[in-house]
């Protein structure tokens, strides 16, 4: 058991380094010795996980791809109605792309997929996907504008969203994209919400965020007694 215990942190360790050195530099840019000498293990301990960089590359986007559906389930638990809940993951995935380097390397990662020779994950697909299911139950709760269509107004989203974020990372390292997304939202909320106050809807956004930062560090904490 301490062997397996061991196996599993090495690989999260090295996933993590691998992510922290692609972030950096790109795919092509980084090597296998960039990764080791950054997880300070053994080259044989990297091998071990991750035969080549295709490989790491690949486990990184898949990591990051599966934090969204627990994120979306929280937030739709914790939301009065689902247009909050698409607001507030707008969001929650914001402060992901830059403060997490699993996610920012995915990310990037994902927008270099044709330089990695390997089957990477499509990305925006999936986001529109559920996006455009968010916006379905907000249409059936009367909660959107008349002739605002969910598919639409889900693609309009995930372009909107990933080219603000893009923006916010030139020209500042992300650092300003809360306020970029708040400039976003009050003009696009005006555009598809039946009411948008967008004021109310920060309130609700702040609440919701706020529940979801205690249920984490009670989460850690519940883990760590444990």
């Amino acid at each position: 058991m301490a062997i397996q215990q061991r196996a599993v942190l090495t690989r999260a360790r090295v996933l993590t380094a691998a992510a922290e050195v692609f972030a950096r530099t790109g795919f092509l840019a980084a090597s296998m010795n960039d990764i080791v000498d950054q997880a300070g293990v053994t080259k044989g301990a990297v091998y071990f996980h991750f035969p080549s960089k295709e490989a790491l590359a690949v486990a990184i986007v898949e990591e990051q791809f599966q934090q969204w559906p627990p994120l979306v389930a929280a937030l739709t638990a914790h939301s009065p109605n689902p247009l909050v809940s698409i607001v507030a993951l707008t969001y929650e995935v914001g402060s992901r792309f830059r403060d997490d380097v699993l996610v920012t390397a995915g990310i990037r990662l994902s927008f270099e997929r044709e330089l990695v020779n390997a089957d990477m994950p499509t990305p925006f697909v999936g986001w529109v996907s559920q996006l455009q299911a968010m916006f379905a139950r907000a249409r059936r709760e009367g909660l959107l504008r008349p002739g605002v269509m969910p598919m639409p107004a889900a693609r309009a989203l995930v372009g909107s969203f990933f080219g603000v974020q893009h923006v916010s990372e030139i020209l500042t390292g992300r650092q300003d994209l809360e306020s970029r997304l708040d400039e976003f939202w009050r003009i696009f909320l005006a555009g598809v919400a039946l009411d948008a106050d967008w004021p109310a809807m920060q309130r609700a956004v702040r609440k919701v965020r706020t529940a979801l930062r205690r249920e984490t560090v009670l989460a850690e904490l519940d883990g760590a007694a444990g």
